[in-house]
């Protein structure tokens, strides 16, 4: 009886450890079956350039992608809601980088805390990393072999509403994860980098930084901080002003180009007739007014509210 009991306990253990280990292909499978629905693909088409840019076997593509990281992501609100336009744009940031590789998956991403707005920086969490002044819109932290990510509401739909604007901090803080694929965020993104392109990166943002600390750059000052804020950065330039980038940092452009498998320049002006129309309407359909309500849902109009804060991510 003892040794029945024991093959009992121990077909218990074996069946639990293997739910276990295939818990992410099976939510994997379930996610990839259903349905895109059509309320987040409107979501997206009034919000996402990147994905208005794609063709539609891309778009199928990218949705299945998003299908995927919503099912196996967490995305909790802290003191604000977070509905699916929220959920849809962390997505979106989350996949716009890694679009160039199919089967990327964020394993060390614990959770995406979403808050109202920016928030004080209190102390210095990790003492590896230069420290800061002032308030953040986003942020990722590690703890212990997990990391956790959060991001100001305000700020996240505020990437998204002016689609050319070379600012959007999701984008920035899934560039910091990108980065640290290898362990360590340092601005050398070695998964996405192929090995002879590590000593022409660093020779290539060595110059520009030093370009930025000369003032000789119109690349965001802030990328001058270190060079894991200058990775993101330059990403978030790559993404949304992919034509500027490639004009004034031809060699940055092209290596990233490289990095992350994409040329977003020929994808934003495949099907335009004329190109600067285009991205006219696009930047149109995605302004945000000073006197419009804050999407942070304070309720007070956004230059009152969210505006004037400072903007800076880690």
């Amino acid at each position: 009886m003892p040794y029945i009991i024991s093959l009992a306990v121990l077909a218990a253990i074996f069946y639990l450890f293997y739910r276990y280990a295939t818990a992410d292909s099976r939510q994997r499978t379930v996610a990839l079956a259903e349905d895109f629905p059509d309320a987040w693909r409107q979501i997206l088409s009034g919000r996402v350039a990147f994905y208005l840019s794609l063709t539609n076997s891309e778009k199928v593509r990218f949705e299945k992608q998003v299908q995927v990281f919503l099912a196996s992501t967490r995305i909790t609100g802290v003191q604000t809601a977070v509905d699916d336009t929220t959920r849809l744009l962390v997505a979106a940031s989350a996949l716009i980088p890694v679009f160039g590789f199919p089967d990327w998956e964020y394993r060390n991403l614990g959770e995406v805390l979403i808050l109202p707005d920016a928030w004080k920086l209190e102390g210095n969490p990790d003492k590896e990393v230069k420290p800061l002044e002032g308030t953040l819109l986003g942020s990722v932290q590690n703890f212990q072999n997990q990391h956790y990510m959060r991001l100001s509401k305000a700020s996240l739909e505020q990437g998204f509403r002016d689609g050319l604007d070379r600012q959007n901090v999701g984008i920035h803080e899934f560039a910091h994860m990108l980065d640290e694929a290898d362990d360590v965020i340092d601005g050398v993104p070695k998964a996405a980098l192929p090995p002879e392109l590590l000593q022409p990166w660093a020779a290539v943002m060595k110059r520009e930084i030093e370009a930025i600390e000369a003032g000789e750059s119109e690349i965001n000052p802030y990328a001058a901080t270190n060079e894991a804020e200058f990775f993101a950065v330059v990403t978030e330039y790559f993404f949304e002003k992919p034509e500027k980038l490639q004009e004034n940092h031809p060699e940055l452009y092209e290596l990233l180009g490289r990095a992350f498998r994409q040329n977003p320049k020929k994808r934003f002006l495949r099907y335009a007739t004329d190109p600067r129309e285009w991205l006219k309407t696009l930047r149109s359909r995605r302004k945000f007014g000073r006197n419009a309500p804050c999407p942070c849902g304070s309720g007070k109009k956004y230059k009152e509210c969210h505006l004037d804060q400072a903007t800076l991510s880690s």
